[in-house]
């Protein structure tokens, strides 16, 4: 009956402990995904002086960039899973299904690939981005 009930309380521990480290992993990934976003925002913002959006279609579509600041600029767009970049994603998207490219060398299909289908279906974090028009440089 001790052995039972020692038992029950080291799977009872066990399984919290399990969830509170998913939960904290969990948190620090949308933690980590948010200021990734909020970073290359801002400084398309910076660059171009327009909303979150229109910066970061200004900033994929300048060749002043390196592919992979561009490549970053299209995660960041697939992230946010807002339709008004659409266009630009659809454009660059040539259909070939690749292995993912290397980021410095060209415009990433597989990013692209991502961000269309993030912008038409959405994604698990796009809820995250709801106050970005409240972003500064300050913050």
């Amino acid at each position: 009956m001790i052995k039972k009930l020692i038992s029950k309380k080291i799977i009872l521990f066990s399984a919290a402990s399990i969830f509170i480290l998913a939960l904290v992993f969990v948190i620090y990934t949308f933690s980590i995904i948010y200021h990734g976003v909020k970073t290359a925002c801002l400084k398309a913002q910076n660059e171009y002086q327009e909303d979150c959006i229109d910066s970061l279609i200004k900033y994929v579509q300048s060749d002043e960039h390196s592919f992979k600041e561009r490549n970053t600029a299209i995660w960041a767009l697939g992230q946010l899973a807002d339709k008004k970049a659409l266009p630009l994603l659809q454009s660059l998207y040539t259909g070939e299904d690749s292995v993912k490219d290397p980021l410095n060398k060209a415009v990433s299909q597989y990013e692209l690939k991502k961000a269309i289908t993030w912008c038409e279906k959405g994604n698990a974090t796009s809820w995250m981005y709801r106050n970005r028009d409240t972003w500064s440089m300050q913050n």
